[in-house]
Parts: C-alpha cells; sequence; structure tokens
C-alpha cells in the first residue's frame, strides 16, 4: 500500500523541480536580457577613440556569453516542456 504514497511523492518532487527549473529559465533569459543591454549601451555609446582592442575584444566576450544563455534559456525550456509531459497524470 506503500506504492501510491510514494508515487503520490515522487510526482510531488518531480512537480517541484520543474516548476524550480522553470524559475532558472526565467533568470537565466533575464540575464541574457539585461547583458544584451549593456552591450548595446557599450556599442552605441562608446566612441571609437575610446574603443581599444581589449574593449572590443570584451564586447565580443560578452555578446558570445548573451548568445549562450540565451541557448542554455531555450534548452531548459525544452526540457521543462518534456517533464512537464512525463509528469502529466496518463489520460483516459
Amino acid at each position: 500500500m506503500s506504492q501510491p504514497s510514494n508515487d503520490a511523492q515522487a510526482a510531488k518532487h518531480l512537480e517541484q523541480a520543474i516548476e524550480k527549473a522553470k524559475e532558472v529559465a526565467a533568470d537565466i533569459r533575464q540575464a541574457a536580457d539585461d547583458l544584451a543591454v549593456a552591450n548595446t549601451v557599450l556599442d552605441t555609446h562608446l566612441s571609437e577613440e575610446a574603443r581599444t582592442r581589449e574593449i572590443e575584444q570584451a564586447l565580443g566576450h560578452t555578446g558570445a556569453v548573451e548568445k549562450t544563455l540565451t541557448q542554455s534559456a531555450e534548452t531548459l525550456d525544452e526540457v521543462n516542456t518534456a517533464l512537464d509531459k512525463a509528469a502529466a497524470p496518463p489520460r483516459g
């Protein structure tokens, strides 16, 4: 008789993990958006005279980090969708 209780508890833990993963995905997406804004501001407001090779490299690096964060958030969304489907109670 402990099996249904264990299943219910496992389902509850899975749902909690899914919700936490969704929060993390939103945080990652927000970080990518914030980084994009910072990059845009720096890229558009830094005068050509103020730009050095190091600054150009830093802008390129942060752009790559932004892309990685965005891709990670998208992948996490896909994982969350799959987990949602797996956690859904069977119909019928």
